[in-house]
């Protein structure tokens, strides 16, 4: 620390005499006093002005609950703005997303308020007091392996269902062949039926059949016609065979899926957990599937800084269970609506 040496003026001492201590005196009270009176307009000011920024705040906070949040630096730089300043201050790198990234996810959840009440209620600031932070832990970490074995399922089941699919084709064609070798061998019957009336006819008048080579060639024709019939009907059972093969193929991997939904639903049991939590300084994001999901569960913790609680409606951003909310086009509902007029 550095010092400055401070001098007083010297009065000579021949000069002493011509003071009058009697005349200085009187003056000095009146200095004192004029200088506590301004000292205290100056408190009394101070005090004026720090009673009506407390007011013209509380009166701010009741209208715009909000504002709460923001650092009192900028409620004092910003008297007129209402936006509820906030930033990305933490990204764990496990996520794969950078904090450009989640800041433009933000704003984006932010555009959801503003597009569903025409009012603008955020504004990202890298110095606001509200922080965001993507905290990575067992929460995703148990999300993304539910994703992982329930991929794996979907595309059993895809392929199960392409199997299924094939066979159902396959039975089709079969059950069509099956259709034209009864019809052929109904004709391959009644052609017998006609060959043997045939027969019996020359044998009451042979005189009518004088052709002795005729009914050895209806013999060999109707012999080949039944050989190449019986070759496809054993086309047909071969086909039956391996239709039955892969239906027990099929059948097997049915009960594997099977198997493996149950072990899903007892490895991976629905519970409730938090996805997000707004704590008043912070908006801690614990778990997400996708950009969109991530997207709604920030507008859902923008929400609760506004002031907002719950809502009973499954569809609404304010419900307390993201389900059954349209993640990729969401629009506020009348619940959410609601809950911000009756703040």
């Amino acid at each position: 620390m550095r010092y400055t040496m401070i001098s007083f003026p010297v009065i000579p001492y021949s000069c002493y005499s011509l003071i009058n201590l009697k005349g200085l005196w009187p003056n000095l009270p009146f200095i004192n006093s004029a200088f506590l009176e301004e000292n205290k307009m100056i408190r009394l000011l101070i005090f004026a002005g720090l009673i009506v920024f407390l007011l013209w705040s509380g009166y701010q906070t009741q209208q715009h609950p909000q504002l709460k949040f923001n650092s009192l630096a900028d409620r004092i730089s910003r008297p007129l703005d209402t936006r509820l300043r906030y930033r990305i201050a933490e990204v764990d790198p496990r996520f794969k997303l950078s904090i450009e990234q989640v800041k433009s996810i933000s704003q984006q959840a932010t555009q959801i308020w503003k597009d569903g009440t025409q009012q603008d209620y955020f504004v990202y600031d890298p110095n606001a007091q509200l922080a965001i932070h993507l905290i990575y832990d067992e929460r995703q970490i148990e999300s993304e392996q539910r994703r992982e074995h329930l991929s794996q399922l979907q595309s059993n089941q895809q392929h199960w269902q392409d199997k299924k699919q094939q066979l159902d084709l396959i039975e089709k064609e079969i059950l069509s062949s099956k259709q034209l070798l009864d019809l052929k061998q109904q004709q391959l019957n009644q052609q017998i039926q006609h060959y043997n009336q045939e027969q019996h006819n020359a044998r009451q008048h042979p005189a009518s059949y004088a052709n002795p080579d005729y009914f050895q060639q209806r013999q060999r024709d109707l012999e080949q016609n039944v050989k190449l019939l019986q070759q496809e009907i054993d086309q047909y059972n071969q086909r039956i065979a391996q239709l039955n093969q892969q239906v027990d193929e099929l059948n097997a991997l049915d009960q594997q899926l099977t198997n493996s939904v149950s072990q899903f639903k007892q490895r991976f049991k629905p519970h409730l957990f938090h996805k997000g939590l707004f704590n008043g300084k912070q908006i801690l994001i614990y778990e997400f599937e996708s950009e969109d999901d991530l997207r709604l569960t920030l507008a859902h913790e923008f929400g609760h800084a506004l002031g907002l609680q719950h809502t009973d409606d499954p569809q609404a951003l304010m419900y307390p269970v993201m389900k059954e909310q349209n993640a990729t086009h969401f629009r506020l509902t009348q619940a959410d609506r609601a809950l911000l007029l009756n703040r």
